[in-house]
């Protein structure tokens, strides 16, 4: 009898390892077609919501040592609660600063702008190449000497003095962005340096150069060996970031004829090499022989479909070839039977990875945007629904479920801007029971979420909005003027398509960079801003600064949601900085009123 019953038990057992599968952390759930679906809600904004709050709550509760440093400006993976000092590796840093100014503008929350300038002014006061370098004023990617320290002097293979020009351009890129939304100068100077740098040393390159090499000894510009001691250290074409910093140079009026040249090198040989063999070359720092990332490749495609009118007139049969080609070479067919292929990290390590399956779903979702061929929108969808997988209860995000890792690049600066550009390209798919900001064309300087109403400022005065909101707004303001609903979106307007719950908004606004979405007819109107009025921190929990520019017969005071005033003073700290202490306020959203004169201005100030 006891014969019997083991053998039943086994039998079951095998039965249940064929019909169900764990993935990471959770067992695979299936819709009535047994494709794939999350594992946390059937809701598809639900689960990527949820993996956003841990994957948040998880970064914030990161030790520090060292110093007082943060683990990850020290190790490229996270081990629990000892730093593991193994070193940084490449793109680790530009990564976040992508994400977590996408991820500010999402919540309004500031704990991502302070975070985003210590990871940069730790970076640059540590990391760069002298000026008298061949490739100079480059951050060095890993702090390979002193692993325990954020002292960054070469390379995570190679060692010292060795830099990857990529990853500079990355950093370029993503620094002019911090510029956009704090203003400060030393960001964009920064930017510029290596821009500079990069298109100095720029070549035309061949079938196996690329127009940087992967790897090059920043003072003397030498490589290791030769191409057949180290052929991978030859081709690298992780080329869009440092397109983007060109182009975004050149927007602001600071780019140069060298680095247009620069520009036009890089696209002729991406379309001549790459677009034709599909050899992306290497991207990840321990590889030194020949491999090709789907990293490459995919965030081309993603510069080509966002930039198509800098790129040429077969900007979508190029995003398509690269896109079919990376399914076909790096599409993994191990969960064929959950209806959905995750991409294979690169050809020289053949493991399912989080943030490059979300990243090839995600870019398909901007190629259905921009072309109206929605065929592959499903699968895309499924690919997003598979990396939540990778996602524990607490936040921790596995690399690949054929390895055990939690990195900082795989599982946090490359897994969450996915998730918010993918709900910014096809709404449906955002979470329904709370107001995000999903897209926008401009940099958000600072954006505060209230119960009455929205109110943000974008770096450009000519910008495009996307909202996933829990109602209609009443009204839609730019720079205090009512701007007109209506029924398809169009310049100094605004556009809403409802849903089940809530809807879609759209805001187009024009020589205008402060918006406001109101949604409660009690709100406080807001007028056009006369006097230039900074509010720093915001949101905060103790004191706040005010900056203004002009202070003669100012007067301030703070109201509740209410209208009613609160016992606040206000110190005057210098000749146009004001200061206030609000620690002893509930949180909430409040009113900080600047009259001058017969002006009126109103803030809103966010206390947590």
């Amino acid at each position: 009898m006891r014969y019997l019953i083991l053998l039943i038990l086994l039998l079951v057992s095998h039965t249940k390892s064929i019909t169900a599968q764990t993935i990471v952390y959770h067992e695979a759930v299936r819709d009535q077609n047994k494709n794939l679906i999350p594992w946390y809600n059937p809701n598809h904004g639900s689960s990527y919501q949820f993996c956003l709050n841990t994957i948040t709550d998880f970064w914030k509760a990161i030790p520090t040592c060292c110093g007082n440093q943060k683990f990850y400006m020290i190790d490229h993976t996270w081990g629990g609660s000892q730093v593991q000092e193994n070193k940084v590796g490449g793109d680790q840093f530009a990564m976040l600063i992508s994400s977590w100014a996408l991820l500010y503008a999402y919540t309004g929350d500031s704990f991502f702008i302070n975070d985003m300038k210590y990871i940069a002014d730790t970076y640059l006061q540590y990391s760069l190449s002298p000026d008298t370098a061949v490739w100079a004023n480059l951050p060095y990617p890993s702090n390979y000497s002193v692993p325990y320290l954020p002292r960054f002097d070469g390379d995570y293979v190679l060692g010292p003095n060795f830099t990857q020009p990529d990853k500079a351009g990355s950093f370029g890129a993503e620094l002019i962005t911090l510029y956009k939304i704090t203003g400060e100068q030393k960001y964009l100077d920064a930017a510029q340096k290596i821009a500079v740098t990069l298109a100095k040393n720029v070549s035309t390159g061949d079938s196996i150069h690329s127009p940087f090499p992967f790897k090059v000894n920043a003072i003397n510009g030498s490589l290791p060996g030769n191409y057949n001691t180290y052929p991978g250290l030859y081709l690298c074409a992780n080329l869009a970031p440092t397109l983007t910093l060109f182009n975004e140079l050149k927007k602001l009026s600071l780019g140069s004829v060298q680095q247009d040249s620069a520009s036009q090198k890089i696209k002729r040989w991406v379309k001549k090499y790459p677009l034709q063999n599909n050899n992306w070359g290497n991207f990840f720092e321990n590889i030194l022989f020949t491999s090709n990332a789907s990293i490459n490749a995919i965030t081309m495609a993603n510069y080509i479909l966002e930039e198509e009118n800098n790129w040429s007139s077969t900007w979508q049969q190029d995003a398509r070839t690269i896109l079919d080609n990376g399914m076909q070479l790096l599409g993994s067919t191990a969960y064929d039977s959950l209806g959905v292929k995750p991409i294979l990290e690169q050809t020289a390590d053949l493991k399912e990875g989080g943030s490059h399956t979300a990243r090839f779903g995600s870019v398909e979702l901007l190629y259905a945007e921009k072309t109206g061929d929605n065929s592959r929108i499903e699968h895309a969808v499924r690919q997003l629904d598979w990396a939540t997988y990778l996602v524990d209860f607490d936040g921790k995000v596995r690399f690949s479920p054929r390895n055990n890792s939690i990195w900082y690049t795989d599982g946090y600066g490359d897994f969450v801007r996915h998730y918010i550009r993918a709900m910014g390209w096809y709404p449906a798919i955002a979470f329904d029971s709370a107001n995000h900001l999903i897209r926008s064309s401009s940099v958000v300087q600072n954006i505060a979420y209230g119960s009455d109403k929205i109110v943000y400022k974008t770096y450009d005065t000519d910008a495009q909005e996307t909202f996933r909101l829990t109602q209609k707004p009443i009204q839609v303001k730019a720079n205090g003027v009512l701007l007109n609903e209506v029924n398809t979106p169009t310049a100094n307007a605004w556009w809403w398509q409802a849903s089940a719950l809530g809807g879609v908004l759209k805001i187009n606004h024009t020589s205008a960079q402060n918006v406001a979405v109101v949604f409660n007819a009690t709100a406080i109107n807001e007028t056009i801003e006369l006097n230039e009025i900074n509010v720093y921190p915001n949101p905060t929990n103790s004191t706040i600064t005010i900056k203004a520019s002009r202070t003669e017969n100012i007067h301030f005071s703070i109201l509740n949601n209410l209208g009613v005033i609160q016992p606040i003073f206000f110190i005057k700290k210098g000749d146009n900085l004001f200061e206030a202490d609000i620690a002893n306020l509930p949180q909430g959203v409040y009113h900080l009123v600047v009259e001058q004169a017969q002006n009126k201005q109103v803030k809103q100030v966010v206390k947590f």
